[in-house]
């Protein structure tokens, strides 16, 4: 493996190592410490997303074995998550929309479609299925997107 380890591991806290481990071992379904082909096959299944072979081998076309490691997860994850935002960035930009001064960054998910509409987000479909697990309908029939829901999800 080319990637440094000892770098992505420092890059991580506590709680995010151990929020990795439990993705890790979520994924690696026959628990032999390797994600393998075959667990991703079952995972993206389990996802109803079916003809994934392609894309399955070409993640793992750069690892030796055809297989992760936890240690290699995690380096590939920490590739992946420093290019995310920080929490508190993500948090500032919501409360930006929010409805009010409360800690749980509640947004009224029309405006918020409406001002990713603006800002060039066209497909509104697969908008509906991201925003989806982290909507609630209020009494009023008014759709709200729970963002403090959505920041302990990607922290």
């Amino acid at each position: 493996m080319e990637r440094s380890e000892s770098a992505s591991f420092s890059q991580f806290s506590h709680s995010q190592i151990q929020k990795a481990r439990d993705a890790f071992q979520f994924i690696d379904e026959d628990g032999d410490g390797k994600i393998s082909e075959t667990d991703l096959m079952k995972m993206y299944s389990n996802l109803g997303k079916t003809k994934m072979e392609g894309q399955i081998k070409e993640m793992l076309a750069a690892e030796k074995d055809g297989e992760l490691t936890f240690p290699e997860f995690l380096t590939l994850m920490g590739d992946r998550l420093g290019e995310f935002p920080e929490e508190q960035e993500m948090s500032d930009a919501l409360r930006v929309f929010a409805l009010d001064s409360s800690h749980d960054l509640n947004i009224d998910v029309g405006e918020m479609k409406e001002y990713l509409r603006d800002a060039g987000f066209e497909d509104i479909d697969a908008l509906d299925g991201i925003l989806k697990q982290f909507c609630t309908t209020q009494l009023s029939g008014e759709r709200i997107f729970k963002g403090r829901k959505f920041l302990e999800t990607v922290e």
